[in-house]
């Protein structure tokens, strides 16, 4: 161990940076991430996009993207003067609305070679032990390729090394223990902002609910098929686990889904469900109440109910009887 010290020269101009960079975004940071994040503090918060990427020797999408990082995790937001500028120069909303916070984009595919995997193997520990514990996992040594993409997803993406052994594990249990499955679901997490194992551990949860619902349709329903799909399990997972809708509730939705179109529709099912909890209709009780009630729109009438008479008396010319 040695001790280092700065340059006294150096040290009369100097800018700060918060510690949480270096305890806590040190290793989920790009490269790229990093330098733009030095540029952004050493010119006072100010972005001027060309001169960074012009200063860092990288593009300007490149650049912009890196920001958007820092944005989105929350170490840095445009100052009040730069939200009225923006606020300005945008149309303002009618109404308030929930926006989801954006997806970070994936980085450029630029997969490391294998020099850069055994030097980055002998200098770092935990992507040594990663690299051992990936091919434990899967049982079988990897390949050059297999090292490549874990670096990639080490360095270039920024996941740490305990929440892609949490990807490989869930790959393990859905029986696609593939490289490219796992670098699939890793990047899905990334974009997602599944950096962290808490965040790994109440996404996993959130799909086994999402399995379980799947399930549990399926007996209900007595579906000869599988549900599948993204979609589909992210909807039944609402039925089930946000709006506690019961078994009996779920088997009278589904007979009225047969009888209205003659076979199982998942967005059919979620309208006749939605109506159900709007209505606060919990309980096969409820919903049959709310069938017996009538319907909005005109109440029959005398001239109504004569003009109906009349219809359903009608015989049309061919079939009277000639005298």
């Amino acid at each position: 161990m040695a001790d280092y010290l700065w340059k006294a020269s150096l040290m009369r101009r100097v800018f700060v940076l918060p510690k949480e960079i270096a305890d806590r975004h040190l290793r989920l940071c790009s490269f790229i991430q990093l330098k733009v994040l030095l540029w952004v503090s050493r010119n006072s918060g100010v972005f001027d996009v060309e001169a960074c990427a012009k200063a860092i020797g990288e593009s300007v999408p490149d650049c912009q993207d890196a920001l958007q990082y820092w944005v989105a995790v929350k170490v840095l937001h445009p100052s009040e003067e730069s939200a009225a500028v923006v606020s300005d120069t945008k149309a303002m909303p009618t109404k308030t609305e929930a926006v989801e916070p954006p997806k970070l984009k994936r980085p450029k595919v630029e997969k490391p070679q294998m020099t850069q995997v055994i030097r980055r193997q002998k200098k770092d520990e935990e992507f040594g032990g990663l690299l051992t514990e990936v091919g434990a996992r899967i049982g079988r040594p990897l390949s050059n390729g297999d090292a490549e993409t874990l670096l990639y997803l080490y360095e270039t993406v920024g996941i740490p090394a305990a929440v892609i052994l949490m990807v490989v594990g869930y790959a393990a249990q859905a029986d696609h223990l593939t490289m490219r499955y796992i670098e699939k679901v890793a990047l899905d997490w990334s974009e997602r902002g599944i950096m962290t194992m808490e965040a790994a551990e109440q996404h996993l949860c959130y799909l086994e609910r999402c399995e379980q619902a799947v399930l549990r349709v399926q007996a209900v329903c007595q579906l000869p098929k599988p549900l599948t799909g993204a979609a589909t399990m992210r909807t039944v997972e609402k039925w089930l686990c946000q709006w506690q809708v019961t078994d009996e509730l779920l088997a009278q939705a589904y007979t009225i889904c047969v009888e209205k179109i003659g076979k199982f529709d998942v967005r059919y099912m979620d309208r006749i469900l939605e109506n159900w909890h709007n209505q606060g209709a919990d309980t096969v009780e409820k919903v049959s109440a709310l069938s017996g009630k009538p319907k909005a729109g005109k109440q029959p009438t005398a001239e109504n109910t004569e003009y109906e008479n009349m219809v359903e008396q009608y015989v049309p010319i061919y079939k009277k009887k000639t005298r």
